[in-house]
């Protein structure tokens, strides 16, 4: 018997057929099984085997495995979107300031596959967008607590962003977090407790800067 009914389905010829008793049992023994292994409770499991063995036909014998891995039957592996690999290690590149001092990083500059931000009390100033990355992924950290940073990211770039925002602080990100080969990839953590970051991208259709905004804003 195909325990998933997948011969005609319940409401064809297969599902009219007479189950046997080995056709029961051998739901029995999936059902078992799944509960064994997690996938149903015990109260599902009772419940489940109470109307296998009540089952006259496959139409009632399938819909009870319908949901269930047949033992011995790889399930296919999940399709998972593409994703780079890691940051790579290293020494990171350290932005420091004395506090409530400034950080501004714009133009043509190097960028290493981990930067490190320590300015609390103070204002940061990231452009990404004419910056020379060194890695598909750059991680991104932040010790900006009672401060203020904002970040420019190249058009089509993600950041995924877990950053710790307690004492009402926040974080305000307008990019994607899924990462979406071959656009650079932003992994940003850290803290910003009581301050404020925003991640943007710059002047191109659909970002938040245009024109003389973007020196108010950087």
């Amino acid at each position: 018997m195909d325990a998933h009914g997948a011969d005609g389905g319940p409401d064809g010829a297969h599902g009219r057929m007479r189950a046997s008793d080995r056709d029961r049992d051998r739901v029995a023994e999936i059902l078992r099984e799944a509960a064994a292994e997690g996938r149903i409770t015990l109260d599902e499991l009772d419940e489940r085997l109470d109307r296998a063995f009540a089952a006259r036909t496959y139409a009632e014998l399938d819909p009870l495995t319908a949901d269930l891995p047949i033992p011995g039957v790889q399930a296919p592996a999940p399709v998972t979107p593409a994703a780079y690999p890691p940051a790579s290690p290293g020494p990171p590149l350290v932005l420091k300031s004395s506090i409530a001092g400034s950080i501004v990083r714009r133009g043509a500059w190097e960028v290493p596959a981990r930067v490190r931000v320590v300015n609390p009390y103070g204002v940061v100033r990231l452009d990404f967008r004419d910056a020379t990355l060194l890695s598909d992924v750059v991680e991104l950290e932040f010790g900006e607590s009672w401060g203020e940073a904002r970040v420019v990211l190249p058009d089509g770039a993600t950041a995924a962003v877990d950053v710790d925002t307690s004492w009402l602080g926040s974080v305000d990100s307008r990019v994607p977090p899924a990462p979406a080969p071959p656009a650079p990839h932003f992994v940003v953590k850290g803290s910003v407790k009581g301050g404020s970051l925003k991640i943007r991208y710059g002047r191109s259709p659909g970002g938040w800067l245009s024109g003389d905004i973007w020196d108010d804003w950087l």
